[in-house]
């Protein structure tokens, strides 16, 4: 007991040393720094196409190793999750796209965000969350605002940025 209560006195010892006894002010960093580059939404489009062409390839070759037992709904719902997934981490795919970017020698092309969207496509390891997520029943629902969403294509989904 008196090891716990030492460890907390040193924990609260440095959080406040850290803040110099006195209220330190947030400061807002803005992680907009969008280049004109990065504005045109043909780049955009093309790199969410490779992404949800990528997820939905690694859904396609689980389905052939373990979807014996997937009804067709629950394979329409695993689409729906790979789209929610890309516009869950859509800043962090255009965080990616962006270092990319700057390695290249000359101006992107809608050729170059394809190919990154198809890389991020393929390095995100969602096909270990399928299997996870049909046994434990953590699919959602279905609704129709799921069945417009697929109905829509790639390009054209909505993310924030």
């Amino acid at each position: 007991m008196k090891l716990l209560v030492l460890c907390v006195l040193a924990m609260m010892v440095t959080v406040a040393m850290s803040r110099r006894w006195n209220f330190v002010a947030h400061r807002h960093v803005s992680r907009q720094y969008r280049s004109a580059k990065d504005r045109t939404s043909t780049n955009r489009s093309a790199m969410k196409t490779g992404i949800i062409t990528g997820f939905n390839r690694q859904l396609d070759g689980w389905l052939v190793q373990h979807g014996q037992t997937v009804s067709d709904k629950e394979r329409k719902i695993l689409r729906f999750v790979n789209i929610r997934y890309m516009q869950t981490h859509w800043p962090s795919f255009l965080k990616f796209a962006r270092e990319r970017m700057k390695k290249l020698a000359n101006s992107p092309t809608e050729h170059d965000y394809l190919s990154i969207g198809a890389e991020i496509g393929r390095r995100v390891p969602l096909r270990f969350s399928y299997g996870f997520l049909i046994r434990k029943g953590l699919l959602p629902r279905w609704a129709d605002y799921m069945q417009d969403l697929l109905d829509t294509p790639p390009g054209d989904i909505k993310c924030k940025s």
